[in-house]
């Protein structure tokens, strides 16, 4: 503990000498002057960095240390056509599994691969890959900056194709209608488990989503509200509500979500992961429900720190009997974090962090009947987090 410690101190002194008001390049756009100026004000390339000296402390277990680059996507968006009717967007992954998904045949780490069309101020279209249109803040913002999801935002698979159709009723309002794959794989790969016994494949296994986001007070209130439904299986659906409210003001910016999602199928895996069973075999979980509230304050001490605090609530549940485990929670987990970042030039694009992370998961209920062990995790990262803008 003491060397993981001296090592986290040693590389934060490396870093000390940086000043808010050295000049440095490190956020410029890498092209300035070589391309021409009406391309770079429509198209967008960026590379997405985040890597970092992670110490991970397990209660009842030994600490460990490593370096590790925790999230690395490039980016590429822009608009084109008469009238910028036209807009693309594509994002890929270099830490996520370079495979063809089964399902869909794209690669899995793919995030965005899409076209919107905009055919009037009031409506657009949007085609391919695309997150899904579900409600809360957490889903939507960049994952280089989200350093710990939650059990729920960690565990749901919310990239997927499919089509979307939003009316923009006002500059600051939307509603949108959106059909997806539920998932990227075929069934046996995508449920932890597999299919359960006598549960057939869905011959359309699409997710509904309506969804309505609103900003209000010069855009300092919003709401991110969303209402889905999908087909898992033969006879099995799934639903999920999200409700995401954020405020943000000069110095300080707060979100709440909450999430609940009521699945035939666990579709999340984290019940299913956290059962052990006697016989050894992997299942899939039926008839779960999960409930999770996030919350999120962020601090702008200065042009060059800023603070965070973000902690989650979550518990995960049977609505019907499972053989003889009766209905009811079976799994609760919480979490707290707090990170304080250092912005050493005029962009927030290029930034260090020193955050710390607590875990802790335990059975509730029935859960001991699963065999449903508790886990406790202290994690200490420092790194880096860059946006390089190529164009």
């Amino acid at each position: 503990m003491r060397r993981l410690c001296l090592l986290i101190f040693c590389a934060a002194a490396v870093l000390s000498p940086l000043r808010a008001s050295d000049k440095l390049s490190l956020t410029d756009t890498l092209l300035e002057g070589k391309v021409s100026q009406t391309f770079m004000d429509n198209h967008d390339m960026a590379f997405q960095m985040r890597g970092s000296l992670r110490a991970e402390i397990p209660e009842g277990g030994d600490a460990s240390a490593r370096f590790r680059m925790d999230n690395f996507r490039w980016n590429m968006e822009g608009t084109f056509g008469r009238n910028k009717a036209l807009y693309y967007h594509f994002r890929q992954s270099f830490n996520a599994n370079f495979r063809t998904n089964t399902f869909d045949n794209l690669l899995e780490s793919v995030d965005y691969a899409y076209m919107m069309w905009t055919p009037v101020k009031a409506f657009s279209l949007t085609f391919g890959k695309q997150v899904m249109a579900l409600g809360g803040q957490e889903a939507w913002a960049a994952p280089v900056y989200v350093i710990q999801y939650s059990d729920f935002g960690g565990s749901f698979p919310c990239y997927q194709l499919g089509v979307m159709g939003t009316w923009h009723i006002s500059p600051t309002q939307d509603l949108a209608f959106q059909v997806s794959n539920i998932r990227g794989l075929w069934d046996d790969e995508y449920f932890y488990g597999g299919l359960p016994d006598g549960v057939e494949s869905s011959k359309a296994p699409f997710l509904y989503t309506l969804n309505w986001n609103g900003n209000f007070f010069n855009d300092a209130l919003e709401f991110r509200w969303s209402a889905s439904y999908g087909s898992q299986a033969g006879k099995k659906d799934l639903w999920i509500v999200e409700l995401g409210q954020s405020y943000r003001s000069r110095w300080w910016g707060v979100y709440l979500d909450l999430i609940y999602s009521r699945q035939d199928l666990d579709a999340n895996g984290i019940i299913s992961r956290a059962a052990v069973f006697s016989d050894g075999v992997l299942r899939t979980m039926e008839n779960v429900e999960y409930f999770s509230a996030i919350g999120y304050l962020h601090l702008f001490l200065s042009p060059s720190f800023s603070a965070f605090l973000k902690g989650s609530i979550e518990h995960g549940s049977l609505f019907r009997p499972y053989g003889d485990i009766p209905d009811g929670l079976c799994r609760s987990s919480w979490n707290a974090q707090a990170c304080l970042e250092y912005m050493p030039t005029k962009s927030r694009d290029f930034r260090f962090f020193l955050h710390y992370n607590y875990y802790n998961a335990s059975p509730a209920g029935s859960g001991s009947l699963l065999g449903i062990l508790p886990t406790r995790e202290h994690r200490v990262t420092l790194g880096l987090i860059y946006i390089m803008n190529i164009y």
